[in-house]
């Protein structure tokens, strides 16, 4: 098994990633909303993959149509 590579961000890293505040990203990880790696210490990360697919799992179509 060889060694896992994942580069897991901060708050601040992930809230650029994302396009929010640190404070927004910390929020919704309080909440257990935003997937979070949770390190010994009580410190939190975030998986960039798993970033990723939680906004891929809150697409929306669009419903309407364009007007000529």
């Amino acid at each position: 098994m060889g060694i896992m590579d994942t580069t897991l961000l901060t708050d601040s890293e992930a809230a650029d990633y994302l396009r929010l505040t640190p404070r927004q990203v910390a929020k919704l990880a309080k909440k257990g909303i935003l997937p979070t790696v949770n390190l010994p210490g009580g410190e939190t990360r975030f998986d960039p993959d798993d970033l990723r697919q939680w906004v891929e799992s809150r697409k929306q179509p669009a419903t309407g149509e364009v007007s000529p």
